[in-house]
């Protein structure tokens, strides 16, 4: 796969100094693309990846001079993403942002892209051991804990509870599983099914094992769901075993493929954040970056809100979406 870049060159004897402004770009004319700014993803395929593409895109109209593409692989697969992001480092781009099928998988190849002089970054998924510059998401762990008391609740703080996630070595949804298991010990009525589902963020996984869950174990009466195709999966799983109001179902995905779930009970509720939102503003806190500007504690950011800076993290705030407020959300 090949990548095209735009050079402009300018002949400034031509070009009259009445027709250019302050940065030396005709008046009018769109600013030469002399830096780009790479997003590569888990896989494609996704409602949340597409969102996700939306905010690079928005992100990549809006930055004078700046170039923001999103690539992702067919497969949930870290070798498929080292071939992009391989690809990535022969083009030379400034800036790559990952969000990693496998955090280890990718750090030898981050390492090469950072050798090379390419600015590494992650974003929705982190790969905390590498040489990643930083990483913008949410608090992965504690928004875990925040769908164990959400879910334990409704319970009535006792049943079965079946963890589902996507990829084994995605590090986000790890940490969000560990926040499931930290959140769901406070609670001595509640017992764990073991083993996990994991689905590899596939859609059609997600279906067949959350059905595969309830004809193992017909007692299970609630999920906590790590990754964004589990809920709705599980949700149509209740609804088609007759299970609504006997299981309950807490996760992240986002509200526009579950909503008519949350409507009909199926599903309880989601934290999520607005993952365009997520991804544009990540654009926008690396290419500050490149320009010598280090995201800060605190900050506001426009239609987000208040970011926390925890070391090499960018926190930014999650929102709880029930059937009450669902219609609210555009994502």
């Amino acid at each position: 796969m090949r990548f095209s870049r735009l050079t402009v060159v300018l002949a400034a004897a031509a070009i009259p100094l009445s027709l250019t402004g302050c940065n030396g770009k005709k008046d009018g004319a769109p600013p030469a693309k002399d830096r780009e700014i790479v997003f590569v993803f888990k896989v494609d395929g996704l409602l949340y990846g597409d969102a996700c593409k939306r905010g690079a895109q928005q992100a990549s109209d809006e930055l004078d001079g700046v170039t923001v593409k999103y690539l992702a692989p067919d497969k949930a697969d870290a070798g498929k993403q080292r071939e992009i992001i391989e690809q990535l480092i022969a083009q030379k781009v400034a800036a790559i942002v990952i969000s990693p099928n496998d955090a280890e998988a990718v750090r030898p190849i981050i390492d090469k892209a950072t050798e090379a002089g390419i600015k590494v970054f992650t974003w929705d998924s982190d790969a905390p051991n590498s040489k990643r510059i930083f990483y913008v998401g949410a608090d992965d762990v504690g928004i875990g804990v925040d769908v164990a008391n959400q879910l334990a609740k409704d319970m009535g703080e006792k049943g079965k509870v079946q963890i589902v996630s996507g990829g084994r070595a995605a590090d986000n949804l790890n940490a969000h599983v560990v926040g499931f298991e930290e959140g769901l010990k406070k609670y001595p009525g509640i017992t764990l099914v073991k083993p996990y589902i994991y689905n590899d963020d596939d859609n059609q996984k997600a279906r067949s094992f959350a059905v595969q869950a309830f004809q193992k174990d017909p007692g299970i009466t609630g999920f906590a769901c790590a990754n964004s195709p589990s809920p709705p999966a599980v949700g149509q799983a209740v609804t088609q075993l007759n299970k609504i109001g006997q299981a309950k179902v807490w996760g992240l995905a986002l509200p526009s493929e579950t909503k008519p779930y949350l409507k009909s009970g199926a599903v309880s509720g989601l934290i999520l954040w607005d993952p365009a939102k997520l991804t544009y503003m990540t654009a926008k806190l690396v290419n500050d970056y490149l320009d010598g500007k280090e995201p800060a504690d605190g900050m506001d950011f426009p239609g987000v809100g208040k970011l926390a800076k925890k070391g090499a993290q960018v926190v930014m705030p999650t929102t709880i979406i029930t059937k009450e407020n669902v219609d609210e959300f555009n994502f």
